[in-house]
């Protein structure tokens, strides 16, 4: 077996780099909160810890609500940036209502607050600022929340730490965790404590229930990307969510753009039309290949036969494949050797024969390698 030649071996590693690269770039996002950004700002690692901890599926149509058993299911939207049409809430409001679980994690904006006003939820996300002077991780505007109520859904967390969040004005909804008593909205957006603002604790974590089911709302989304389910307890809180249900859908259905391999992937995996169509196709390019394989000599042996051999002999190897020898090239070594005689006539005959075996041994490497 040959050893292929240098360039060749540059040709297939550049080949492979831009393949890779092409999959990557197509199999990933730079979207803020993307399930498939796997930068400090991603949720990659959250997808992957759903995938652990249960049967999880990335959702990009509300239809899927209609179609899966709402009972031990969890459904989980990160700050959704567009709206949900009437239709799309009633969808998850019927979802909720069969006995899912649905939690809402977002902080500053509209749409997370009417997501929760049209499915019947009573919390609203307070849109301002929250701040700790005291309980913070690197800066007051990362305030902890060090007092955790016990909960399923908060077994072994016994605080949060935050990133820019918010506030939850609970309505009716039961408070699960809060900031310290330190903790104060930045109404004028000042980023100190001014004389208007008010200390004390603010809820960033409540539960409710809605028909059969319940609407968890988290004040703040950030506690599930990359950099922060490293910190005390976000983790923790990922995984309770988990793994108090069987099932988790994670709705990305309004969260921007989705890498296109993704895409496909997860439309694939969610049409059996599509599935069963791509086993058919498979199946029969399997045959075709089979097939072809089995006949390909039949085939090299029809082009040579109808085939002049000054033109068969010129074709890519590929194409005409093994010589059956019906047009085998011939070689006259006599000819050759008086050629290269008269080219060089200062040479001796056990020079020339040198030559004449190493340019034959050349012309029939180059041959193989068509």
């Amino acid at each position: 077996m040959q050893t292929p030649s240098l360039p060749r071996v540059v040709l297939y590693a550049l080949t492979i780099v831009l393949v890779g690269t092409l999959i990557f770039a197509a199999s990933t996002t730079t979207a803020t909160f993307g399930a498939y950004n796997v930068d400090w700002d991603g949720t990659s690692e959250f997808r992957t810890l759903a995938g652990d901890h249960t049967d999880s599926q990335v959702v990009l149509d509300v239809a899927t609500y209609d179609t899966r058993d709402a009972n031990d299911t969890v459904a989980i939207i990160l700050a959704p940036e567009e709206s949900y049409s009437e239709n799309e809430s009633q969808r998850i409001r019927r979802f909720v209502e069969r006995g899912g679980t649905l939690v809402v994690a977002d902080d500053f904006g509209q749409t997370g607050n009417a997501l929760l006003r049209d499915i019947g939820a009573t919390a609203r996300f307070a849109g301002t600022p929250l701040r700790d002077e005291r309980h913070y991780y690197q800066a007051p505007s990362l305030p902890i929340a060090t007092s955790v109520t016990e909960s399923p859904y908060t077994a072994n967390v016994t605080q949060l730490t935050l990133n820019g969040a918010t506030a939850v004005e609970p309505g009716s909804a039961t408070t699960l965790a809060t900031s310290s008593e330190f903790a104060y909205l930045d109404r004028n957006r000042t980023g100190n404590l001014s004389p208007t603002d008010d200390l004390g604790q603010y809820p960033v974590m409540t539960t409710e229930p809605v028909g059969a089911g319940e609407v968890v709302a988290v004040s703040d989304p950030s506690v599930f990307i990359n950099t922060m389910l490293a910190q005390p307890d976000n983790r923790a809180l990922a995984i309770a969510l988990f793994e108090t249900h069987d099932r988790t859908l994670l709705d990305y259905s309004k969260a921007g753009g989705q890498p296109p391999l993704a895409i496909v992937l997860l439309l694939f995996r969610s049409s059996l039309v599509a599935q069963v169509t791509t086993a058919l196709v498979g199946s029969g390019l399997l045959w075709w290949y089979l097939q072809s394989r089995r006949h390909s000599t039949d085939s090299h042996e029809w082009l040579e036969t109808i085939l002049p051999p000054v033109l068969y002999t010129r074709l890519p190897f590929w194409i005409r494949g093994p010589s059956t020898g019906r047009h085998e090239t011939v070689v006259d070594e006599t000819a050759v050797m008086a050629s290269l005689q008269n080219t060089y006539p200062e040479l001796e005959d056990a020079q020339l024969r040198r030559m004449m075996t190493d340019f034959l041994s050349e012309q029939s490497r180059e041959e193989e390698d068509e």
